[in-house]
C-alpha cells in the first residue's frame, strides 16, 4: 500500500493544478465579452478533473488502507 504521505503529496500537487486552472478561468473571464469563452470552459472542466483526481486519490486510500 502507498504511503499516506505520498498519497497526500499528490493530492496537493493536483490540487495546485486545479487552483492554477481556476484562476486562468477567472482571469479570462474578466476579459468580458472579447474572452474566449471556449477556454473558460475548458479551463473549468480541467478544474473539476484535477479535483476530482486529488480527491479520488485519498479517498480510494482511506476506503481500503487496512485491506
Amino acid at each position: 500500500m502507498p504511503d499516506p504521505d505520498d498519497i497526500a503529496l499528490v493530492a496537493r500537487e493536483w490540487i495546485i493544478k486545479a487552483d492554477n486552472d481556476l484562476k486562468n478561468a477567472a482571469h479570462t473571464l474578466k476579459l468580458g465579452e472579447e474572452g474566449p469563452t471556449d477556454t473558460v470552459c475548458f479551463h473549468c472542466q480541467q478544474c473539476v478533473e484535477k479535483y476530482l483526481k486529488a480527491f479520488s486519490g485519498r479517498s480510494i486510500h482511506i476506503l481500503f488502507k487496512d485491506t
